[in-house]
């Protein structure tokens, strides 16, 4: 049974390509039964070889698996290309990742839905451009291409909470969207003890990957947590601008307590989140759990804002406060002040095994054969 995945071309601003959906390519081929082709621009190609080598080699050097890379930056020529080439493939497939694209004569086409983005009150900042005109208008267009493409389509959602808001959005019964959520790579408690062991650094921390915009308020987290004494260091990886935060929160940089990360390498993440007392999510909004599932995989507990989607994930896995009560995280900051015990890291690492590439690999395979 052979597939075909297609992503948006990175070369346009506004149109991204979720690695995310790397992840079903990874989860698809743990079953071996699949023949996968990736089409991606040469900037995509730029984009997927960051990938850690070790996931890298489980997508592209399985002898039935192959990455075409010759695909044009320019999306109308890459689309006469595609007619030319594809109109009688022998696809049975054909699976594309946040717009509705074309499809191919004879195979059926997947629509993988990350998002509902559905309209919101408050700031909006979309994943396609920093110009809202051209999110207004990148909307309006996926919306027109959803409604024609829908009803010929496998739908597929991340997440119940994005299936039942498509539901409403686009008038589909719900027997007819599928929930699969993203596949993650499975660390081994002996994997997280060795990083653990060879981390050289010293003392405590929380650990928060975000950066101020839109929907994500790291502020708050480090504010509150600037008010509070004798609790661990804080470690912020993204974008943050220092007036957003409060003049005593400024102090604790001077005083190497607050740590504010521009980016960091993969690896340098992975070992900085292993070893976190606890990972921070001050999200808004989510479409997908990614930001706590992650923590997860590391065995590491996740304070997060009680957003629906996050407790979708595992509620007993998670901590929530909210960004409305900034008391309601103090308590969870205090509960989280020393690292977690090994019989709790592994009880963590357990409930991640749900969105293993394998697990999700026989989701996949069971709507792909029904």
């Amino acid at each position: 049974m052979k597939i075909l995945f297609d992503f948006e071309d990175k070369a346009n601003k506004y149109w991204g390509v979720p690695l995310a959906a790397i992840d079903d390519i990874k989860s698809i081929l743990t079953l071996q039964t699949y023949d996968v082709e990736l089409w991606v621009s040469k900037k995509e190609k730029s984009i997927i070889d960051l990938i850690p080598e070790q996931d890298y080699k489980t997508l592209t050097f399985l002898n039935y698996t192959k990455i075409v890379t010759s695909r044009p930056s320019n999306r109308q020529l890459w689309i006469k290309q595609f007619y030319k080439n594809f109109e009688n493939s022998g696809q049975d497939f054909f699976y594309t990742d946040h717009f509705p694209c074309t499809s191919i004569k004879n195979s059926k086409r997947i629509i993988r839905i990350h998002d509902p983005f559905s309209k919101r009150s408050g700031p909006t900042v979309e994943f396609f451009s920093k110009d809202e005109l051209k999110n207004k208008l990148a909307r309006v267009l996926r919306n027109q291409a959803f409604n024609r493409v829908k009803d010929q389509s496998i739908l597929v959602c991340n997440t119940k909470f994005t299936a039942e808001k498509i539901s409403k959005i686009y008038d589909i019964p719900s027997e007819n969207l599928n929930v699969i959520p993203y596949g993650f790579n499975l660390n081994t408690f002996q994997y997280i003890q060795s990083i653990r062991s060879a981390y050289s650094g010293k003392g405590s921390y929380y650990l928060m990957v975000s950066g101020l915009r839109g929907r994500k308020r790291p502020d708050i987290v480090i504010n509150t947590w600037a008010s509070i004494k004798n609790l661990p260091n804080l470690i912020v990886v993204g974008n943050i601008p220092i007036n957003s935060i409060s003049d005593q929160a400024k102090k604790q940089i001077k005083l190497g307590r607050l740590v504010l990360k521009s980016r960091v390498s993969e690896y340098d993440l992975n070992t900085l989140r292993i070893n976190a007392n606890a990972m921070i999510f001050a999200s808004e909004y989510e479409g997908f759990g990614r930001p706590v599932i992650e923590p997860l995989m590391a065995g590491v507990p996740s304070i997060a804002n009680e957003l629906e989607v996050f407790k979708e994930i595992d509620p007993d896995a998670i901590d929530f406060f909210s960004l409305h009560v900034p008391e309601s995280l103090e308590q969870l900051l205090i509960k989280y002040a020393s690292k977690i015990n090994e019989k709790d890291s592994r009880i963590l690492l357990s409930k991640a095994s749900a969105y293993s590439y394998l697990e999700v690999g026989k989701l996949w395979d069971k709507l792909l054969k029904s």
